[in-house]
Order: C-alpha cells, then structure tokens, then sequence
C-alpha cells in the first residue's frame, strides 16, 4: 500500500521505542502460552492451583493433561515437581513480586514456563520461555510480549482492535463507569480468540509510553503502601527487590474489606473467582482469592490517592 501523505489528523501518539522491542508480539497472554506449547510440543503442564481460568483455556484447547500444584503463604509452590522431557512446569511472578525467587527456580528446574502477565517490568531469562500481559499494566485493547528460543513459523493473521477500544475512550472522557460494559466486552471478545499478531494500534500506543516513569510511579506508590500497611498484611514480602509492580497485595481476612472499598469508589479485583469452585474453604488458594486485596498503585496514581486508601482501610479494620 502506498503511503498516504496529508489529510486528517490519526489519534495523537509519541511514537518512539516500546519495552520489548525484540520479543514477539501477539494479541493476549494465553495466546503466548498456546504458542510455547504448540512449539514444544508439551503433553502435561503443572500449574498452580491459585490461577486465573485463562491460563487453562490453551491447555485445554490442545487436550493436553495437566496438574495443579498448592502454593504457600510466600505465593511459592509447596513442592517442586520436575518435569519430564515432555513435560512443562508454569509458575507465575504472583504481582511482579517473585523474581527473586524464580530466579532461583532457573536454576533448579527444566522446561519451566514464566508467567510474568503481572510482572511487565521483570526481564526475560534466556532459555525460559516467558509471556508478558500489556493490558494488565496499560490502556490499550490488546497486547501481549512472548520471549522464547524455539520459535517455528507460523503465519498468523493481525489482531484488529479499533472497534474494541470504546471502554479507553469512554473512562477517559467519562469515568470507569460509563466504560465498564464496554470494557466486559473486550474481555469477553478476547476468550477463545485464535493466535494473532498485536495490533497495530496497541503496538503504537505501547511505542509511546514513557516507562521509566511508569515504573517510578508505580514502586513509588507501592513502597508507600507497604510502609502504611504491612504491619496489617497478612502476607509478607520485601519491598526492597520490587521495579514496577502490578498492584499492592494487601491480605486481611475480613470480608466485607473490599465491598466497602468499592463503595468508596476505589475499584479492586477478586484473582480469581474460578479457584472458590476448584478448592474447600480450608485450602490457601481459596482464602487467598476471599481475602487479597489487589491494592492499585498504577502510574495514574500519586501519593494522595494511596493516602487515601491507607486512611479508609485503617479507619474501617479499627472500627
């Protein structure tokens, strides 16, 4: 195609370097994980119990076995397993906060598969294969980073994502709650998608963010909670390995926590509502996902936005 010269003006971009310039960019994050297992030829993943039902939904698709394995209060898992040749061993960098340990995992075990789809800002070990998840960490549509050694040729088609990026529009101008159906169906359209390239405007977007204010903001807001809250949290970790996490973990087995948060206009997640009917009431995973609070500490926040969060949190556990 000719390249047009003039006439109206796109959406306003900064066009300039994304993160991951050399890794392979497809459409979403279970789609990075379908791609690793149809190059390895996989036959059994393990995975952990406390996941969200998407990294099933390519396992699944490809009939392959699989084995869910218990986590501990470190959000590590209580037994490794080593897998066979044939074999994959999934674990996930639980809100960018396990890189140390997986790290350490490298060097223990074979065919591991990292999930860093909380983990944008964690780098890639080479000779593990590693997905990444944009929209976790940014406005856009679609978007997902994959980093592997084996990476056979595949002819993919390229996602589309302009009709799909209503719910980024309408937040902007109008708030989360104007662009929330919109938003449920984006998530909604990207279930059972087939493999596709990123789309083109997902890749421009993501060319133009200034990341290392993105991380700054992000572990500066993290510290900020950490310091606040821990001495409440009823999981710990250091904060001191932490460069651009997702959310602030925050666990208290209190269950009307985060229906009050909400009411006080501050949105968080339930990870995930899929492991209540896979798990009892006595098993880890299933308190994890009643009580972990996903606290945000993104890039669109400031130190008096988590003030704010800290004082309601505080003043209703003492109430």
């Amino acid at each position: 195609m000719v390249r047009a010269i003039g006439g109206y003006f796109e959406l306003e971009n900064r066009f300039e370097s994304e993160y991951y310039p050399n890794l392979i960019r497809l459409n979403t994050g279970r789609n990075c994980l379908e791609y690793i297992l149809r190059a390895r030829a996989y036959k059994k993943v393990y995975l952990p119990e406390y996941s969200c039902d998407a990294v099933l939904e390519p396992i699944l698709k490809l009939g392959l076995e699989y084995e869910k394995y218990p986590i501990n209060k470190q959000l590590e898992p209580v037994n490794l397993v080593h897998p066979k040749e044939d074999e994959a061993f999934l674990v996930i960098n639980y809100f960018g906060l396990k890189g140390r340990y997986i790290t350490f995992l490298t060097r223990r075990l074979h065919n591991l598969i990292i999930d860093n789809s909380q983990a944008f800002f964690e780098a890639p070990i080479n000779g593990f294969d590693t997905f990444y998840s944009a929209r976790k960490f940014f406005g856009v549509a679609d978007g997902a980073y994959l980093h592997t050694d084996n990476a056979p040729y595949m002819d993919f088609k390229q996602e589309i994502s302009w009709k799909r990026s209503e719910h980024l529009l309408r937040r902007l101008e109008n708030g989360p709650n104007d662009g929330y159906e919109a938003f449920k169906r984006n998530e909604e359209y990207l279930c059972g998608k087939e493999i596709k390239l990123m789309s083109d405007l997902t890749y421009r977007i993501l060319s133009g963010i200034d990341y290392a204010a993105v991380k700054s903001r992000r572990n500066r807001n993290f510290q900020y909670l950490h310091l606040k809250l821990k001495g409440l949290n009823g999981i710990t970790f250091s904060d001191t390995d932490i460069d651009g996490p997702m959310v602030y973990p925050f666990y208290v087995e209190n269950k009307n926590l985060r229906e009050e948060l909400i009411r006080e206009h501050i949105y968080v997640a339930t990870y995930w509502p899929n492991v209540l009917q896979d798990t009892n009431e006595d098993q880890l995973e299933n308190k994890l996902t009643k009580y972990l609070i996903p606290l945000p500490v993104d890039q669109r926040y400031g130190l008096l936005d988590m003030d704010r969060i800290c004082k309601l949190i505080i003043s209703y556990l003492n109430s």
